[in-house]
């Protein structure tokens, strides 16, 4: 019995440990965390996060769109379009329970019993939850009015991510 729990609760243990703010940074494959940007004029840049949660994808996303707004010496940027996609990847674990009465050979009258934990259910179950923030921004010189326009300097103090990369 021991051996069909022991592989059971470290799988599930592992997933507990899973959960956590994430890195700000770039991501470092088209499918991992962390942010992606594309200059499609001289003032307009697509800029997209990938984070744990929708929040922190909303929250990094707006933090490289300041930083890439003061790195091209505008002072505020505003969001001319968004999406957010993605949310909770298969929950779980998913395991086969095998059990066999023996019958031929020379064990006769024998019981197994197997646990079988797929390696790809416990890597989905460690990576979690995947969203990403995507938006166009327009780079600006001066404020304006509107919920969409943001002060990129202002942005930048106020959204401190855990672990901060230039």
């Amino acid at each position: 019995m021991k051996r069909i729990l022991l592989p059971l609760f470290t799988a599930i243990a592992l997933t507990a440990c899973a959960s956590g703010p994430s890195a700000f940074g770039p991501a470092k494959s088209y499918d991992s965390m962390g942010f992606r940007n594309t200059q499609i004029q001289n003032d307009r840049f697509r800029v997209s996060y990938t984070a744990g949660n929708a929040a922190e994808a909303q929250d990094f996303a707006l933090l490289r769109a300041a930083q890439i707004t003061l790195d091209e010496g505008y002072s505020h940027f505003k969001i001319i379009d968004g999406n957010l996609s993605g949310g909770p990847r298969r929950s779980g674990i998913s395991s086969s329970v095998g059990v066999g009465f023996g019958g031929g050979g020379y064990r006769r009258g024998g019981t197994s019993v197997g646990l079988g934990v797929g390696l790809n259910d416990v890597v989905s179950a460690l990576e979690g939850e995947r969203v990403t923030n995507s938006i166009e921004i327009l780079l600006l010189s001066s404020g304006g009015t509107g919920n969409d326009i943001y002060d990129a300097k202002s942005v930048v103090s106020s959204i401190r991510p855990q672990v901060f990369t230039n």
